[in-house]
């Protein structure tokens, strides 16, 4: 749905709403994310979640973890890198946390061909 403000649109997914929003050419504004953002905070978040049930599984409740990532958009080649942030002591878990965060379902989902139809 679109707001007053150019460019700046409302989100709905189930029952959580949000707002997106750009900025081009001196026009539009910044009361939410960009929809680039978006496609990073997923990836990230998702990454996040399940790094916390890794160390979860490995009975390691409310660590200090975290996933940013960034999205690089090329000629031919749309690249995600992303980052593992864990408190220094719990880095002798980091190979089991980057196998759980390389599985994840965001990750996974973004990991196949892509395809765009319209309903």
């Amino acid at each position: 749905m679109a707001l007053p403000t150019r460019w700046q649109v409302r989100f709905q997914a189930g029952v959580t709403e949000g707002v997106a929003d750009t900025l081009k050419e001196g026009v539009g504004g910044s009361a939410g994310m960009r929809p680039h953002e978006l496609l990073e905070a997923s990836l990230a978040t998702c990454m996040t979640i399940s790094a916390r049930m890794a160390l979860a599984d490995l009975g390691i409740d409310d660590a200090d973890v975290r996933v940013r990532a960034h999205l690089e958009r090329g000629e031919s080649t749309t690249r995600f890198r992303y980052a593992l942030d864990l408190d220094p002591a719990l880095e002798v878990h980091r190979p089991a946390v980057m196998e759980r965060i390389e599985c994840s379902p965001v990750r996974s989902t973004l990991s196949k061909p892509l395809l765009f139809e319209p309903a």
